[in-house]
């Protein structure tokens, strides 16, 4: 049966740094269209986010910046949030982990183990004699034993596998590559994920909704024995555990990952009391980190709450990468998120990130070619567009109401949008191009001057107005209300437009003047 309502997960950002470009093109737009064509069409949803403070990242970057971690993670989450709000991604509970929280998911880790799904068992990491320091993820650089892409111990981005510090290779400090270390095992707390074989195997037996790619690396590590997982770390930046079993740990951020989305569910649910007492949650996140919660994520939930909280659905996306190469923050090959929208319009790059989506195989941002794109395409026809409008309605009485026919065509096209902001077809590149489509077929019919011509342009632009909110929200939005003087935009039918002229910008926020217009669409 299909909920009712959802909790949307966006990943969890890590704070070393700012959003760039690709971070936000990625699963932070896509989360955001969901939850607004979800909202759009009359189903309650909750946008949920944190600031994932306890990685290794962060710690690795402010050695190397030589910073206080606290100060950096704390400056970025700030940086973070705005972003967001400035990109239009509505996300309705943001937090940055604090005392309650660090409480609730060593709890959380303590009954596992008790409870004995969780043991204690000797894991390889590097330690360094000379500094009587053990190493974790971000601390130390090497190379896939799969791919031989560049990576960390711990995953690999690039083909989203595992490695140990025994299957690394060539490993070297990320911050002090002389520096000397060696291979050594220490009791931690660990997950067996082999032990979880047969839950795994049903969960994915019985839920479709996953993407081909994230499906062939679940395929791919079920022909293997799945490897253990450190649940905990040795070291003292992340949430104590505070066991005598395991002194000097804390608990790996992954781990911690699932256990935080756990919390953020139930402020969720303490939040918003229309979710009502099921709502299904739904991920979003990037390709890179599909084997956390494909395996240590699910193994884990399936213990927890008799599996409640398994995932309904999960969207992942591939890199988008700049001018053919991985955005990188340490080499400087970035574009900011606030710097680009200084020179472009927030809806416009929302825009051309759809436009140009990784949802499916990896895409490519190069700011000259989003500026050409857009000034093909969309910036071209709606300018065509308004001037063929304006000429019609200049004739004709400018704010009287034009009554319009039902027009079955508008909710054909529609529902044709629709589903590609769906579960089952998510496919943000898709609904661009039919959206596009859509405008090319306006322009169709106002050029004919035929009878009916500016009637079936009236409502084909609401009909674009409406599929287009979740993607271009703000642009969509003030286009609706100034044509259909509602202060809201919703999918119920349109009896009649205001004839108004129109910018020759779509994204020119000032040249639409509209009075009384709600943030978004009206509570489900």
């Amino acid at each position: 049966m299909e909920p009712s309502s959802f909790i949307i997960t966006l990943p969890p950002p890590t704070p070393n740094g700012g959003l760039h470009v690709g971070h936000l093109s990625g699963p932070f737009l896509a989360g955001d269209v969901f939850s607004r064509a979800t909202k759009i069409q009359g189903k309650h949803c909750f946008v949920s986010c944190y600031s994932d403070i306890h990685q290794s990242y962060v710690r690795v970057t402010a050695e190397r910046q030589d910073c206080d971690p606290e100060e950096l993670y704390q400056y970025w989450s700030k940086d973070i949030n705005e972003t967001l709000k400035l990109y239009h991604v509505s996300v309705d509970d943001y937090f940055v982990p604090e005392a309650e929280s660090d409480a609730f998911i060593k709890d959380i880790f303590l009954k596992l183990y008790s409870n004995k799904t969780l043991s204690k068992k000797a894991f390889p990491f590097f330690y360094s004699e000379e500094n009587d320091y053990w190493y974790d993820e971000a601390g130390i650089s090497g190379n896939c034993p799969k791919c031989l892409a560049s990576c960390k111990c711990g995953i690999c981005e690039a083909c989203g596998g595992l490695n140990t510090a025994v299957t690394i290779l060539n490993p070297k400090v990320t911050n002090s590559p002389s520096t000397t270390i060696k291979l050594a095992y220490l009791d931690v707390l660990v997950l067996e994920l082999e032990k979880f074989r047969a839950q795994l195997i049903e969960f994915y037996a019985k839920n479709p909704k996953f993407r081909q790619r994230y499906k062939w690396l679940v395929e791919d590590a079920l022909e293997q024995e799945l490897p253990d997982f450190p649940v905990t770390v040795p070291g003292s930046w992340g949430i104590s555990f505070d066991h005598e079993d395991f002194p000097g740990q804390v608990i790996n951020a992954w781990p911690e990952l699932m256990a935080q989305l756990l919390y953020s569910y139930q402020r969720a649910l303490n939040k918003d009391k229309e979710l009502g007492s099921y709502p299904v949650p739904v991920n979003f996140f990037g390709f890179d980190n599909s084997y956390f919660y494909a395996f240590v994520h699910a193994a884990l939930l399936t213990q927890i709450d008799e599996g409640r909280w398994l995932p309904w659905a999960t969207v992942i996306n591939e890199f988008y990468n700049l001018d053919h190469a991985k955005f990188s923050t340490s080499n400087n090959h970035v574009i900011w998120a606030k710097d680009l929208a200084e020179r472009c319009s927030v809806d416009a790059a929302r825009f051309y990130a759809a436009f140009n989506s990784p949802g499916f195989e990896k895409a490519n941002f190069n700011e000259s070619d989003m500026q050409g794109v857009l000034n093909r395409t969309i910036n071209s026809v709606w300018s065509s567009i308004a001037q063929q409008w304006n000429i019609v309605t200049s004739q004709m009485d400018i704010g009287a109401n034009l009554n319009l026919p039902s027009f079955p065509l508008c909710q054909s096209i529609r529902s044709q949008i629709m589903k590609s902001y769906s579960l089952e077809r998510f496919h943000l590149r898709q609904a661009a191009e039919d959206l596009l489509h859509l405008l090319y077929y306006i322009e169709k019919v106002l050029i004919s001057r035929s009878a009916d011509s500016l009637q079936t342009a009236s409502n084909l632009m609401v009909c674009f107005a409406q599929s287009a909110y979740p993607l271009m929200p703000n642009s969509s939005l003030r286009l609706f209300c100034a044509l259909t003087a509602r202060p809201e935009i919703s999918l119920e039918p349109v009896n009649t437009v205001k004839l108004i002229q129109l910018p020759l910008s779509l994204f020119s926020e000032e040249n639409f003047v509209v009075e009384n217009i709600n943030e978004g669409v009206p509570a489900s």
